[in-house]
């Protein structure tokens, strides 16, 4: 055989694989040797002894990879990445999920509490654990009112008191005692229609409500119980002119008049007593 004749590398696989596994930087220096000049990549996977369609795959994949990491400015993430990346976004959103649902539950149950959201807020935003913005809003509260609570700077609630309400109490007084039966809306409209009259400007019902919850005009919001009747289910009795029970009926005619009646009849003998149609 003439010595300028070179003879073809072989490899030989000794192993009991049927597929030879490939390593991420054995693939990259393969597809490599294709993206050179003049270069085959028939000649290139001959020569590595790669299977010529799974050569093209690799390029392939290598070019759209590397054209959307180009044009993102960004690496190219494989697809066992873009895999773990998937499960953890499910894992995550089932646990934001879970702990939506326990956020509705306790503000369900914070409102059913006797105590005011206030003051728990105000125990919560103390420890120091949590910004005093996302207590307000997960508990619903003023953020101005919570911030002043726990700085000191919130004012003490006082009784109700104004200097004007001197020239009103007497008239409010006046009306209450001539309409002992009316509430603090209809008090309201006495005193603006009298204050109009007089040339005055009218008065909020606001503070004409706290002026006579000041002075104890209010209406009671309470009233004392009836005492129960006693029904004992006869309705029957021994002899006439007892008891009576009376009723009423009323039906229209053919012609489009309405006839109306009332009567009284006794619950002994069941005798009318009087009758009146209109």
């Amino acid at each position: 055989m003439p010595k300028h004749v070179l003879m073809s590398d072989y490899e030989i696989i000794t192993d009991g694989d049927r597929r030879r596994r490939w390593s991420a930087a054995e693939k990259l220096r393969i597809v490599e040797e294709t993206l050179e000049d003049g270069a085959s990549i028939s000649v290139v996977a001959r020569r590595n002894g790669v299977a010529p369609n799974l050569l093209y795959r690799w390029r392939r994949l290598m070019l759209d990879g590397g054209a959307v990491a180009v044009s993102e400015d960004d690496d190219v993430t494989s697809n066992r990445a873009v895999r773990q990346m998937e499960d953890r976004i499910r894992e995550l959103e089932r646990q934001l999920g879970r702990k939506t649902l326990e956020v509705e539950i306790l503000k369900e149950a914070l409102d059913k509490t006797r105590s005011k959201k206030t003051h728990v807020a105000c125990e919560v935003a103390a420890e120091g654990r949590f910004p005093v913005k996302v207590v307000a809003e997960t508990l619903g509260v003023s953020r101005s009112n919570l911030h002043a609570r726990l700085t000191g700077s919130a004012k003490p609630r006082r009784r109700y008191h104004k200097a004007q309400d001197a020239a009103v109490l007497p008239l409010i007084t006046a009306l209450v005692a001539a309409r002992p039966t009316y509430g603090y809306r209809r008090i309201t409209a006495l005193l603006n229609r009298q204050l109009r009259a007089e040339g005055g400007a009218p008065i909020n019902h606001k503070r004409v409500y706290r002026i006579m919850q000041a002075h104890n005009l209010l209406l009671a919001r309470r009233y004392t119980e009836r005492p129960e009747l006693t029904h004992e289910g006869k309705v029957v009795t021994m002899r006439s002119n007892i008891r009576w029970c009376s009723d009423g009926f009323e039906f229209t005619c053919w012609s489009g008049e309405i006839i109306r009646g009332a009567f009284i009849i006794d619950a002994h003998d069941r005798e009318i007593i009087s009758g009146e149609p209109w």
